[in-house]
Order: C-alpha cells, then sequence, then structure tokens
C-alpha cells in the first residue's frame, strides 16, 4: 500500500511538474455546513446561481469549490428538510480563499428559504503581500474613468508626469523606474513587449475586477520587479442583462474646461441559448470615446510682449509698449489678436478611442470549461506638440491597433483538481505619420515608376530614362521640368508675375530673364501660343499635381517676430534661378511603424492536495514576432532629392518561456506561500561588440576565403556580396589581419528566483504578512534591437511590395556597413541595442500588519525594502569604425518605505479610506538613456556622471491619498478621491543649463487634487438607472507637473534667449477642473 502511494504521489508531481501555467484569475470557497445543532450535514447541494459551478458537501460537512471565475455570486445552499439559504453580494477574488460556514435549519414548508448578505472578511488571512483589489461595483461608484485613475490612488504608486526628454511620464511602484510592472488580463500576460507598458486598454464596464501587487509577489507571476496588475473580466450568467452609459462634457465647461468629450459604453450578456441557460454564455462590450483632450484649449499667463520700452516685462501703452499679434485657433482661417493674457489658445489634437471585448464560455461536460474571449483597442490621435504650436495641422497623426485572443480549457480533474490549457495571441501595431500623405491604413507606401524615355534632359542627372524610380508617398510627383527651374510648373516659361491671371507674360509684368536674351521665354510644345503645364505623373490618384511634404524650416517671424526660429512655420521656395515660387508650409517628414506580436501556449494545473497543501505549477512558452520601420526626414524638392532621410528596418523573433512550482500550505492558523520560478530568454540573434574590430568574410569565385575591411565593401562584385558575412577581426603584433571571427549568437538569458511569503492571523482581528523574492524583468527588447538595419533583407515596411523594398535595398536604406546590421553612420552616436543584456533583477522585503479597530475600522501597516540590480544603460565607445553607445548592465537602485491605510468599514451607506506613504527613491541613474545624455553635456555644460546614488527624479517623499463612499437611503450618492504629493525632485541649473548643485537635489512644489462624483440611482421597473456627474479637479487647482530647471518654477527661466511663448509650456500644469454628465442604464 505505501508503494502503491508512493508511485501516486510521484506521478502527481510528475504531472504538475509538466504542466504549464498562468497567473491566476479564479479564487476557491471553502467551509462547513451544520444543522442547528452543530452537527454536520452530509450531501447539502452547495451551488453559485446563474451558474454550473457547484458542489456538495462531505460526512464532514465539509465543501470546497476551487476554479471559481473572480466575480460577485449569489451562493444557494439547499438540503431536503431544510430551510434554504440564499446568501448574496459573496464576493470571489483571483488567488484567494473565501471562507463562509453555515447552519441550516428544519424546515417542514416545501421552497422555504432565507436570504442573508454575506459579510465580508475584513482580515483576509490568506494575504502574504500587499495587495489591493476593487470590483467593479466599487470602480462604479468612483470618479474613475480608466485603469490609470485607479492605480493613483494606491498607497506606493507615484505618478511621474515627466516633463522634459531625459525622463518621460508613467507609473512607478514602491520607487522603481516605469515599465516594471506586469500586467495581465484573465490571467495571461498583455504587454507591448517591444517598448514595455499595458499592452491592451480594457473598457472599465468590462472588468469584473482589478488586483494590484505593490508588494513581493508570488512564484506565478514574472516578467516584473515591482508589481503586478491583474484584470479580470466580466463573463456572463444564466440571465440576459444589457448596460449602457453616456456621457458628455458639453454643459458645465467653459472656457480651457471643455475638452470636446463623449464617450459612449454598451454591454449585453447572458446565456447562448435560453432553454439551456448553463451550457453557454456571452458577454459583448463595446466602449467609445472621442475627445479633443485637456490641451485642445490652453490660457495664455501673461502678455507677449513685441515692444517692451523700459525692459520690464510689463505691458505698459504709456512707455510706448505693444503688444504682440499672432493667430492662436486653428481653424483654417487667419484671426490674429493681441497676446494679452487670458487669450485662449485652441489646437488641433484630438484622441477617437474604440474599446470591444467579448467572452464565449462553453459548458459541454459537467467537468469541462471553455472560454474564448477577444480584446481590441484602437486608438487615432494628435498630441500637443511645441514645434508645431504654430501649424499643428501640420503635425503627425498617430494610430494604434491592438487585438488580443484568448483561449483556454479547463478540465475539472476532481473537486480538488483541475487544469488549464491556453492559447494566447497578441498583436500590436502603431504607425504614425502625416496623415494626408498616408493611405488608408495610414501607411507610407510606395510606386515603382518607370521613368519616359522622352524626360530625358529634364530631369535630375541621377536618375535615368526608362529606368525605374522608387517613389514615396511623401515625395512630390514626378514631373518632367520642361524649363529647368527644379520645380512643377503649371506654366512652363521663365518665371514672371501673372498680374492679370491669364496664364502668360504681359507687356509690363515682371519676369526674370534666366538666359540673359531680352525676352521672355516659354516652352509651347503643342503650339497653342501658351506655356506649357510640365507633365508630371499622378501617382496618388487625385487628378492634380501633389508637391509632397515641405520639410520643416524655424520660421524667422514666429508669434510676430518674438519667437524667431524657435517654431516650425512658413518659408519661402526658391527655384534654381533664386525665384519665390511659393509659400511652403513646414510639415511632418518622419514616419515610423513597429509592430509588437507574440503567441503563448500553455496551461496550469491547481490541486488541492489537502486541506493544508493547494499546489499550483506550469510551463509557458512564447513565440515573439517584433519588427520597426523607420524613415526620418523624407520628402521635398524635385524626385524627393533634397532630403537627408535615414531609414531603418529591422525583424526579430526571440523566444522566452518560464516554469514555476508553488505551495499554497493554510494552517488553521497560519498561511504560507513558498516557490520557485524559472524564466528563460533567447534573442535567437547576433550582437555588436564595440571593443573589437569590425571586419568581414567572402568567399571569391575559387571558394577561397577573404577578410576585409568595412572601406573595402564597395569593391566587392554582386557575386561575392552574396557570400559575405560580418563578424570580427583578429591582427598580428604587426598589425595584419590574422583572423577572422564570425558574429557571435547572443547567449540565451536564464534566471531562477525563490518567493516565499507568510500570512500569520494572530487574532481574527489581527493579521501579520511577511514577504522575500527575487524578481527578474528582461528589459524592454526594443534596447535589444534599437538601430537595427537589415538593408531590407527581413522584412518589409507596411504597404510596400516585394520589388520596392528590393529597389529600397539598393537606393534607401543606406547601411555601409552590411550585412553589419546597425545603421550607426545616419546618426550622431546612436544607442546601439544589443541582445546580449541580462535581466534586470530585484530582491525585495515586505512586513505587513493588518487589524481591526472596534467594528467598524481597519489600520493596515507596510514596510518595505527594495534592492535593484543591473539595470541597463548606455555607454559610448569610440567604436571602430564609427563611434557609437551600447546598453549594458550596470546600473543600481534601492527604495524603502512605509505604507499606513486607515480605513472606515462601509455601514449606514458610508466607507472611507486614507492612506499615507513614506518613501525613498535612490539610484545612479533615472533611465537607460541618461548616461549618454551626460557624456554629450560634459563639455561646455560641466555635467558629470558621478558613481553614485542620488534622489531618482520621481522619489517623492510624502503622498497620501483620501476616498470616501457614501449613498443616502433615498438614492443620491457622492464619492470622492483626493491625494496630496510633496514635490518631486528636479536638478537646479544655471542659466547655460549647467547644474549648481547635485543631481535632483532641488524639490518642485507639492500637488493637491480632488476628484467627485455626485449621483442619483433609481429603480424603474426592471431598470436600473443612475444620473451623475464625474468632477475632476474640482478645486481648479493648477498643480505644477514640471519645472524649468533654472528657476525650479513652470512658466519663468533664467534662459534670456527663450521667447516668453516658449517659455510657456501649457503640460507643466495639471487641468483645469472638468465635468462630465452622464446617465447609465442598466437592465
Amino acid at each position: 500500500m505505501k508503494k502503491q502511494s508512493f508511485f501516486f504521489i510521484a506521478n502527481i508531481y510528475f504531472l504538475i511538474l509538466t504542466t504549464n501555467v498562468f497567473a491566476g484569475a479564479t479564487g476557491k470557497l471553502t467551509g462547513y455546513v451544520n444543522d442547528n445543532q452543530g452537527k454536520p450535514l452530509a450531501g447539502v447541494n452547495i451551488y453559485l446561481d446563474g451558474t454550473a459551478i457547484g458542489t456538495a458537501s462531505d460526512e464532514n460537512g465539509r465543501y470546497l469549490i476551487i476554479n471559481i471565475p473572480a466575480a460577485p455570486y449569489t451562493v444557494i445552499i439547499s438540503y431536503v428538510g431544510y430551510q434554504t439559504i440564499k446568501m448574496t453580494d459573496v464576493i470571489i477574488n483571483a488567488d484567494r480563499t473565501r471562507s463562509l460556514n453555515f447552519d441550516m435549519v428544519v424546515s417542514a414548508v416545501e421552497g422555504d428559504e432565507v436570504i442573508v448578505e454575506a459579510k465580508r472578511p475584513v482580515i483576509v488571512k490568506d494575504q502574504t503581500a500587499t495587495t489591493t483589489t476593487i470590483e467593479s461595483a466599487t470602480m462604479n461608484n468612483m470618479p474613475v474613468n480608466n485603469i490609470s485613475d485607479v492605480l493613483s490612488t494606491m498607497a506606493g504608486v507615484v505618478q511621474n508626469h515627466g516633463g522634459n526628454y531625459i525622463v518621460g511620464g508613467g507609473y512607478h511602484f514602491r520607487g522603481g523606474r516605469a515599465g516594471e510592472i506586469t500586467y495581465l488580463v484573465d490571467g495571461f500576460v498583455v504587454e507591448n513587449a517591444l517598448y514595455g507598458d499595458m499592452g491592451m486598454d480594457i473598457s472599465r464596464n468590462a472588468i469584473s475586477e482589478i488586483s494590484m501587487i505593490t508588494g513581493a509577489f508570488n512564484a506565478e507571476y514574472g516578467e516584473a520587479t515591482s508589481g503586478v496588475i491583474n484584470i479580470v473580466t466580466k463573463e456572463g450568467k444564466s440571465n440576459y442583462s444589457w448596460h449602457l452609459r453616456g456621457v458628455s462634457d458639453k454643459i458645465l465647461n467653459p472656457d480651457v474646461h471643455g475638452q470636446d468629450l463623449y464617450r459612449m459604453e454598451g454591454s449585453f450578456s447572458g446565456p447562448v441559448l435560453p432553454m439551456k441557460p448553463n451550457l453557454a454564455t456571452f458577454f459583448l462590450n463595446a466602449d467609445i470615446l472621442k475627445t479633443r483632450t485637456a490641451m485642445w484649449k490652453n490660457q495664455l499667463p501673461y502678455d507677449i510682449l513685441k515692444v517692451d520700452v523700459d525692459n520690464d516685462g510689463i505691458f505698459d501703452p504709456g512707455d510706448g509698449d505693444s503688444l504682440a499679434v499672432a493667430d492662436l485657433i486653428t481653424d483654417g482661417n487667419y484671426d490674429p489678436v493681441e497676446l494679452r493674457k487670458g487669450v485662449i489658445e485652441i489646437n488641433d489634437i484630438f484622441s477617437s478611442q474604440n474599446r470591444y471585448s467579448g467572452k464565449l464560455v462553453l459548458r459541454p461536460l459537467q467537468k469541462l470549461k471553455i472560454v474564448a474571449s477577444i480584446n481590441e483597442y484602437y486608438n487615432k490621435g494628435k498630441g500637443f506638440s511645441m514645434d508645431y504650436r504654430l501649424i499643428p495641422e501640420k503635425n503627425s497623426t498617430g494610430i494604434e491597433r491592438t487585438r488580443d485572443l484568448q483561449l483556454k480549457t479547463s478540465y475539472t480533474i476532481s473537486k480538488n483538481m483541475f487544469f488549464d490549457i491556453k492559447y494566447h495571441r497578441y498583436s500590436r501595431n502603431q504607425w504614425n505619420g502625416y496623415e494626408p500623405h498616408l493611405n488608408d491604413r495610414h501607411e507610407l507606401y510606395t510606386e515603382i515608376f518607370t521613368i519616359p524615355e522622352e524626360w530625358e534632359g529634364s530631369i535630375p542627372s541621377s536618375l535615368t530614362p526608362g529606368g525605374d524610380f522608387l517613389w514615396l508617398s511623401y515625395y512630390a510627383e514626378p514631373f518632367m521640368d520642361l524649363n529647368g527651374d527644379g520645380s512643377w510648373n503649371q506654366y512652363a516659361a521663365e518665371y514672371w508675375k501673372d498680374d492679370n491671371g491669364n496664364g502668360i507674360w504681359d507687356n509690363g509684368e515682371y519676369y526674370n530673364d534666366w538666359n540673359g536674351d531680352g525676352s521672355w521665354n516659354m516652352w509651347d510644345l503643342d503650339n497653342d501660343g501658351h506655356p506649357d503645364e510640365e507633365p508630371y505623373e499622378d501617382m496618388d490618384g487625385d487628378n492634380e499635381y501633389t508637391l509632397g511634404v515641405d520639410p520643416p524650416v524655424s520660421s524667422p517671424d514666429a508669434y510676430d517676430g518674438t519667437a524667431p526660429y524657435w517654431f516650425w512655420g512658413d518659408y519661402e521656395i526658391f527655384n534654381n534661378y533664386g525665384d519665390t515660387v511659393r509659400i511652403a508650409t513646414s510639415t511632418n517628414h518622419d514616419y515610423w511603424w513597429y509592430h509588437s506580436d507574440y503567441t503563448t501556449l500553455g496551461g496550469s494545473l491547481t490541486w488541492q492536495a489537502n486541506d493544508r497543501h493547494q499546489i499550483k505549477t506550469g510551463l509557458e512558452s512564447r513565440q515573439y514576432d517584433l519588427g520597426e520601420f523607420w524613415a526620418s526626414g523624407v520628402g521635398g524638392g524635385i524626385f524627393g532629392n533634397s532630403s537627408d532621410a535615414s531609414f531603418l528596418l529591422w525583424n526579430q523573433m526571440p523566444r522566452s518561456m518560464n516554469w514555476y512550482i508553488q505551495d499554497k500550505i493554510e494552517f488553521s492558523d497560519m498561511v504560507i506561500n513558498v516557490g520557485l520560478r524559472y524564466d528563460r530568454l533567447d534573442p535567437n540573434s547576433t550582437y555588436p561588440d564595440p571593443t573589437r574590430e569590425l571586419g568581414y568574410e567572402y568567399m571569391d569565385d575559387s571558394g577561397i576565403a577573404h577578410i576585409i575591411e568595412p572601406s573595402e565593401l564597395s569593391q566587392l562584385t554582386e557575386q561575392e556580396n552574396e557570400t559575405l558575412k560580418w563578424g570580427y577581426m583578429e591582427r598580428d603584433s604587426e598589425g595584419n589581419l590574422a583572423s577572422f571571427t564570425s558574429a557571435p549568437k547572443a547567449p540565451v538569458k536564464s534566471q531562477w528566483s525563490p518567493r516565499l511569503g507568510i500570512g500569520y492571523p494572530i487574532t481574527d482581528r489581527t493579521a501579520f504578512h511577511f514577504s522575500y523574492g527575487q524578481f527578474y524583468q528582461f528589459p524592454d527588447l526594443i534596447n535589444m534591437y534599437n538601430y537595427s538595419n537589415y538593408q531590407g533583407h527581413n522584412g518589409r515596411p507596411p504597404g510596400w511590395s516585394d520589388e520596392a523594398n528590393a529597389m529600397a535595398q539598393d537606393f534607401l536604406y543606406g547601411n555601409p556597413y552590411y550585412p553589419f546590421p546597425y545603421n550607426i553612420t545616419d546618426w550622431y552616436i546612436p544607442e546601439v541595442g544589443t541582445p546580449n543584456v541580462n535581466p534586470q533583477r530585484s530582491t525585495q522585503y515586505e512586513i505587513g500588519l493588518r487589524t481591526r479597530i472596534g467594528n467598524q475600522y481597519l489600520l493596515t501597516i507596510n514596510l518595505y525594502y527594495k534592492d535593484m540590480f543591473d539595470y541597463i544603460a548606455s555607454k559610448r565607445y569610440d567604436a571602430d569604425p564609427s563611434q557609437y553607445a551600447i546598453y549594458e548592465n550596470m546600473d543600481y537602485a534601492n527604495s524603502r518605505g512605509l505604507e499606513m491605510s486607515f480605513q472606515k468599514l462601509y455601514s449606514a451607506g458610508l466607507d472611507w479610506e486614507v492612506n499615507y506613504t513614506l518613501s525613498r527613491a535612490e539610484g545612479n541613474a533615472p533611465t537607460s538613456d541618461y548616461h549618454w545624455y551626460v557624456a554629450e553635456w560634459a563639455n561646455g555644460y560641466d555635467w558629470q556622471d558621478f558613481n553614485h546614488t542620488y534622489t531618482m527624479p520621481w522619489d517623492q517623499t510624502h503622498n497620501i491619498n483620501f476616498r470616501l463612499n457614501y449613498i443616502a437611503p433615498s438614492g443620491l450618492g457622492l464619492s470622492m478621491i483626493g491625494s496630496y504629493g510633496s514635490g518631486f525632485p528636479y536638478t537646479p541649473e544655471d542659466a547655460r543649463a549647467r547644474p549648481i548643485d547635485k543631481q535632483y537635489s532641488g524639490r518642485m512644489p507639492s500637488t493637491s487634487n480632488v476628484d467627485l462624483k455626485l449621483y442619483y440611482d433609481l429603480k424603474m421597473k426592471n431598470l436600473n438607472i443612475r444620473l451623475f456627474g464625474d468632477i475632476s479637479n474640482a478645486m481648479n487647482k493648477a498643480n505644477v507637473l514640471a519645472v524649468d530647471n533654472t528657476t525650479g518654477e513652470p512658466d519663468a527661466t533664467l534662459d534670456s534667449g527663450q521667447p516668453a511663448i516658449y517659455v510657456w509650456k501649457p503640460y507643466y500644469f495639471s487641468p483645469p477642473r472638468h465635468i462630465e454628465i452622464g446617465i447609465s442604464v442598466a437592465y
């Protein structure tokens, strides 16, 4: 018997160790059922109303239900001869155990039942790390519209708004850099693998709950060093329901407060077949948002003086001062106004977002559950730009489309064991460019144009009549330059001013005698007496000549001459003879596209081995497909030949896998989570080594290998080029070439990370927890492949044919060192990615205490400490043959803090919570690019790269968050969230941008904010109706989000060269008060 038991256990552990796993999206329900004498009842039915989930109690009265999707439920307990118990509002949270015990009363009346409302456990006994869970009902009452708004209410979470090009904005969990968070939707990792951050924006109405772990998290969670966001989406139930919600801000927002916003949300769910409600259910949700955003209207904070006689900065007409005049409204009309304090600037910016979610749940067998989910996010928008402030309509437009497909099959082996098999396909594409010259898919498209033979002599000398020309949609359309002036003309003639508009020169009209023959010349090939229109090819099919983009040029008279050469603007276009042929407007001439896709296969197994041990384990495998296309400085001039364009194109397919095992050990007075995780990444590519000399090897026609230097590449024949491979050369003591080593493959990176968490309920009113863990995160994959350029040989841009891409390999991409896969000549000391970097890692410790005070209050205290190692940073090298920077693991940081939360539990319609964080975040660099900038500023600006830790720019010493919700019996409700934060650091500088103190030793002003929601609930037949108003920044406080480093103020500088209009950066302040009015109806 012992031998059989041994083999049974061994087989179970083998099954566990070879099963795939994902993070949790389900919880479990357990407890005992007794009669009113305290004796156990066997065979009692316990099930969740509206679902097919249930079980029966055993001979000890004990029951256990595992694999319950996180959501609120009604639990029904029924037994023949006893009163049925119906317990409402039972909340099941992901990865949590909910314990409910029931005492049943004998009843002689069939159908007799009692309805009770579940009381939520104040002390969560199985919590071993700081975890905050917010359910859908709570979010619905809060003045929040998205996941980011929810994050900002948490202790230990800091939102840094950035404000400069060294440190961007983002959310920081417990002192870590932005991007150290992993995001999960229904247990699947959903994040932008290339650039980090959350990879899918889920509609608020589709969310069942959000769990946020800021402490040391369990082994099932990986790919993060600071925190975990786990989103569980809703499922349909056995009854039909729908919900509609509409919001607008067009009523109560005067002047700069309006954002031209409206939003429509709707959901519909229920059974697929009404006659079999538990066989299949569905949930559908749509969310459409259109807004001009908070930067649409901005109010000038001071006068802009054109003439300031006494240089006092104050407008005084008596002194002879005058105000500048400019057009501040982007409406296509020229309507100049005086730039007086309080005048409103209106920008051409917008955001149009669509979110769709759908989930289908099938239960063809009692033990089998199949879930198919799809989420889609689409966003088209144009942001505020200082460069294009004069002409925002000429700035680029961005489009993002993300799709997420999830398939999961769950099979219950027994009441104590179930496993999942899962498939996940994630796809993200982002396009950014000047929309009028892109196709319907927002692509910089191409056409191959065969130059007519008859154009000989009237095209640039670099082109061949009868040859093919690769035309890009940013280019001007190709034409036959009859008059040779280098610009397309409707009338091919010497330049003249056609004062009467008749299309021909008349006596008295000015002309430029190009050839000095004393007469006006024209090209009249059809002999009709008028100059001909120069022939062109209508590449875009719009039946008129298209000039393409005009490269951006600084305007000499910006804002009435008060800001010359600080903003892009209009400028003159001259022909080859110096005549002004037209006025051009600066246009964004860059294009960017990337895709970040991956496919994940895996599964999970959960085994409740006995009353104490719940074991979870597994292995997942992921295949990435990543790529990027950059086109910079494209267009301008005849045949696009005036541009100095640079192109990057690469595609890579790294692979990753991870495995973990975790045991949740539940004693009567203690819970222990112990686990071990293994992560592995194969970059599947070569890597550059700037410390070695770049070289090449090729085979000649005789099959003999030759080693050459980069300068000799142009001497190879086409056949020799086909055999070319790159690598590194070794020289002998006399400097002669001695050997060649092929390009090295990046090694596979792997890490083991142990985790430990302990939860100890000291009493039923007080609990303690401790957690420790080592955590690893691979850098954003862009840092492995940045500035790669494979000359178009490992992919092609979207919208380009294979033929166009083949032509681009020869004429556009311009990597002179190909097949060395990095373009290091078209860019100034580029920061080259390397797949040779190792994972970033952290070690975290946390201790916490939760205690109930009286019957109404809960106090929580947490202490944490975190070390962060192997942060990547770019380091410059004087490499051969060109200088460049490369990412290496070289930086360190640490953080520690105290978090306190005091909460009033819900009673009499009121609950509230206030949390306080005291923290410190230090390191020797705030971003991976910081050392690059310091090296750039070392000469002339006296910047130094100190080898010690200092305050990080997101360090916020004190942070307080407050939340309140009150609902009266009449249905009137008030919800409020507020925050206070001490000032963020900045680096004080003098007027020449030289640091005058240690990095980040200055402090910006503190910030505070209050958001409100007012609502009224009423019931009309079967409809639940809510009228509401959301008020953000209710106190209308202009919080300072960024400052000028010379003054520490947002709207003043010591740099006398900066014009006043440039000093004013509206995004340095928080948006003003904003009110949204809406209605929701649910059935």
